[in-house]
């Protein structure tokens, strides 16, 4: 889109836009309907572990590489199926923690590693300060501990971190200088970025949370952070790092309400914001308890569920896309937002209105689109820069006329919208044929009716044929007998 400023400067062409993030769905038949499962990410491929279909539990791994996904078959000690475990990549390994395991009131607290490149299986015997059960917790990397914000156990919902060393299987319970601690949750997500823990959301048992909390390895300090435009409160939804930003999609919301937004979060401008995902093919994206791994500038989000219905979709969100060059439509551009930088300018003006000795610059091309007009010029006003000299009506309200035929609307103050100044202009605009501005006074008189005005409107109306406003004075007066 662009406005000519009446002083003939061309617009451009081609322009470069910035595209909003670009969602793109692939095929993922192989892999079942299945929410709260995990995925990461190794060697550009996409290793997705357990869940739940609503029927049972699944302990299988699917992998997604270069556009295919396979079932893939595992050896060694393979954990129980479960669901809202964990998955962490430490080097060539994938360590798998807790989850709900389908029976029992408690959850699981066991640590399984597959090996990544044999995919082979080992039940890891840890020591020191062991966690209890962990379901619907959160777990993530930084150096080679892997913190766990432990969430729920299966019957309670719980606060408590606790880190395990990768290097030596020890796990710690995490003593947080004064003892602060974000209020229990489950079902929420997290994000690392630059040492720190940033904790979302979640669902603590009665409701579901919108607030954000993070932990400063540094620190090891808790603060409770008030970002500017917070997402609504939900569970079951994803975080990932990019670059220096933190991606948030979906989740559940109140009353099964899910949600298919992307939201951005700025760690330094300690904000957050919408992004807008465009997609060429339309489908249903709002969803909780799916998986989200990143790859690059690529988020990769798998399964889920909505309520009752449970996803096996898979699709990648470009969060970097090439820009995109647009051409200007010039068959979509506001004809009225164009012609305005022409009104009363001389640049190519080729007729003057004189009106109570003031001068009104136009032109023919643009104002023979009214018949009254385009006969005038055909048959009177034939050659380059004549002057017209409008004796029947003030310069006020054939200014406003010119003006509306440029611009589609009038520029007048407050004080000049009266009863006289819109029927003034209601006879110039029946004179002139030109209808649209017509329908435009009918519409303002009517607004101005009251026991006083009726009567004299409503002679307006007939004497002008403006039939919209005497059916309107009509129905008023009706009304109000």
């Amino acid at each position: 889109m662009f406005q000519n400023d009446g002083n003939g400067q061309s617009p451009n062409w081609c322009s470069y836009e910035r595209q909003a993030v670009k969602v793109i769905r692939s095929n993922a038949n192989q892999c079942p309907a299945i929410k709260n499962h995990t995925s990461i990410h190794y060697k550009k491929q996409i290793f997705i572990f357990g869940g739940y279909d609503s029927k049972k539990n699944h302990n299988d791994i699917h992998i997604y590489k270069d556009g295919n996904w396979t079932k893939c078959k595992a050896n060694g000690r393979i954990p129980e199926s479960r669901n809202g475990h964990t998955a962490t990549v430490v080097e060539n390994k994938m360590y798998v923690i807790g989850g709900w395991l389908g029976s029992g009131t408690y959850a699981s607290r066991d640590v399984y590693v597959l090996d990544l490149d044999c995919l082979f299986w080992t039940l890891v015997n840890t020591m020191g300060e062991v966690p209890g059960p962990c379901n619907m917790h959160s777990a993530d990397l930084i150096g080679q501990l892997i913190y766990i914000f432990r969430g729920g156990d299966g019957k309670d919902y719980l606060n408590d971190l606790h880190s395990f060393n990768t290097k030596t299987n020890m796990w710690k319970l995490v003593q947080t200088a004064e003892n602060q601690r974000p209020p229990p949750r489950a079902n929420h997500s997290s994000a690392v970025w630059q040492n720190k823990l940033f904790i979302f959301g979640g669902w603590d048992g009665s409701k579901r949370l919108n607030d954000l909390h993070c932990y400063d390895v540094t620190t090891n300090r808790w603060s409770e952070l008030k970002p500017i435009q917070s997402p609504s409160a939900r569970a079951g939804m994803c975080m990932t790092t990019i670059d220096n930003k933190i991606y948030l999609f979906g989740g559940s919301g109140p009353q099964t309400t899910c949600f298919g937004d992307l939201q951005c979060y700025d760690p330094v401008k300690n904000a957050w914001s919408i992004i807008e995902l465009q997609d060429d093919e339309q489908f249903d994206k709002a969803r909780a308890g799916h998986s989200m791994t990143a790859i690059g500038n690529l988020i990769y989000i798998f399964g889920g569920s909505c309520g009752s219905h449970y996803f096996k979709d898979f699709f990648i969100i470009d969060t970097d896309p090439p820009p995109n060059i647009s051409v200007t439509d010039f068959n979509n551009i506001s004809i009225n937002q164009y012609f305005r930088g022409f009104f009363n300018q001389s640049k190519y003006s080729d007729i003057i209105f004189v009106v109570e000795d003031k001068q009104l610059y136009a032109h023919k091309i643009i104002l023979s689109r009214y018949e009254m007009f385009n006969k005038m010029f055909e048959w009177e006003y034939k050659n380059q820069q004549q002057k017209v000299y409008i004796n029947d009506c003030s310069f006020i309200i054939f200014e406003q006329l010119l003006y509306f035929i440029y611009s589609g609307d009038l520029q007048c103050d407050q004080n000049q919208q009266s009863v006289e100044f819109y029927r003034q202009l209601l006879q110039m605009a029946d004179y002139y044929l030109i209808p649209d501005l017509k329908s435009l006074c009918e519409k303002s008189l009517s607004l101005l009716i009251d026991n006083t005005t009726l009567a004299k409107i409503k002679l307006y109306a007939e004497q002008m044929n403006a039939n919209q406003l005497l059916k309107f004075c009509e129905w008023y007066e009706n009304h109000n007998n």
